[in-house]
């Protein structure tokens, strides 16, 4: 295990002589973001197998224990650099690693990256509280993520993104499967983007987590075409995820631009002004109001589209039922074949006016819904708007 504390960018030139001369030395040249990071199982270092069952397979973590010593390293580090003085720590690591950095990330409120990260064996009342952020990636076929060895998956908490890559390098635990495409995106070996970077050293949650329902569809439609999958129904639902990969990669573009807005808001360094910061959260909410009421409004038009049938449907059988029933008794006058459909409770009332008024009534709680949607939206807009008109220095930022 060890820190990473990187140089700034603008002093990556410089040697230790030149360093030293640049006010504030050595707090101002570099990094406030302090990353550590626990090493993964050594093949041949029996420890680390003990490790790996006793501590993560049995889950008995003791004073002596590795996870133990990961926390204990971790205290040490925070008292050489201390949040007071600006210094922010998070944690990472692979396979067992992995566990340790996701296990100390949590009982000392880091975020965590890892990779392939075996099972941490977090308990509900560790976990209860935190506030921070882990994110492991893995490969699909990893036999110790997917829980195959070590129970990874089903006892890693937060997000955990799966990813199709090419070949089966270690059953596929190992770290060089990872590819990543010219912006620093995570790829399958489809060629898709799996993860997306925040082009801040993390990734964007709300695009990742959009485009895991893209991968989804796409995984089930070359399923289908495999199979050669010919029906008119099957080609219909294919046409369908088409259709909803559309338009999710829709909403991932918007995030894209919220995205760029961030990083664009943060190259003078220094992080977010707070006006910066509430016209970002209001640009979140935003994306996200639009978002779901484009998806809300998608679920509701097919829902008034069943409802639309629904009355069409009640209308049809209403009128065949009476066919049927004059058919069976052709003896008796249309009259008295209502009589005796009156005696049994089967009007036209009760079966066409009373479920098409419940039907309507459904219809218009529909569009009333719709319509508050389309309110928050226009009241987020309004309110981002005059935020940015009120502070001109937000508005040359954004020129």
């Amino acid at each position: 295990m060890k820190p990473v504390a990187e140089i700034k960018d603008e002093y990556k030139s410089y040697n230790e002589k030149q360093l030293k001369k640049v006010s504030g030395y050595p707090e101002s040249v570099i990094e406030k973001d302090i990353v550590i990071a626990y090493a993964g199982t050594t093949m041949t270092d029996s420890q680390d197998w003990k490790t790996n069952g006793r501590e993560i397979g049995l889950n008995d973590k003791h004073d002596n224990g590795a996870f133990q010593s990961a926390v204990d390293y971790a205290n040490e580090i925070e008292k050489k650099y201390s949040d007071k003085e600006g210094y922010r720590i998070s944690s990472t690591g692979h396979s067992l690693g992995g566990a340790e950095a996701i296990y100390v990330a949590v009982l000392n409120g880091y975020d965590a990256f890892t990779y392939g990260a075996a099972g941490s064996g977090l308990s509900e009342s560790q976990i209860q509280g935190y506030t921070g952020q882990v994110v492991n990636l893995y490969d699909t076929s990893d036999m110790v993520t997917t829980g195959l060895v070590t129970g990874g998956k089903d006892r890693i908490p937060f997000y955990s993104f799966g990813i199709d890559n090419a070949g089966w390098e270690t059953a596929g635990h190992s770290l060089k499967q990872f590819e990543l495409d010219d912006q620093g995106n995570y790829i399958d070996k489809h060629g898709d983007i799996v993860v997306y970077t925040d082009f801040q050293g993390g990734i964007s949650i709300e695009q990742t987590l959009l485009k895991g329902q893209v991968i989804q569809n796409k995984k089930e439609i070359r399923q289908m075409e495999l199979n050669r999958y010919g029906t008119l129904a099957e080609k219909e639902y294919i046409e369908s995820l088409e259709a909803e990969n559309r338009w999710l990669e829709r909403q991932i573009e918007e995030f894209s631009v919220l995205v760029a807005l961030r990083s664009k808001l943060t190259t003078s360094g220094g992080g977010l002004s707070y006006n910066e910061e509430i016209y970002l959260e209001d640009q979140q909410a935003l994306t996200v109001i639009k978002i779901l009421s484009s998806k809300f409004d998608e679920a509701m038009e097919n829902v008034l589209t069943i409802y639309r049938e629904g009355l069409v449907d009640i209308e049809d059988n209403w009128a065949r039922g009476v066919e049927t029933a004059l058919s069976a008794a052709p003896d008796l006058s249309y009259e008295e074949v209502m009589d005796a459909l009156r005696e049994v409770d089967c009007t036209k009332q009760s079966m066409v006016d009373l479920p098409s008024e419940a039907f309507i009534e459904k219809m218009n709680k529909v569009n009333q819904m719709s319509s508050k949607f389309s309110v928050l939206t226009e009241e987020i807009s309004s309110k981002i708007n005059e935020l940015v008109d009120r502070d001109h220095e937000l508005g040359a930022h954004l020129a």
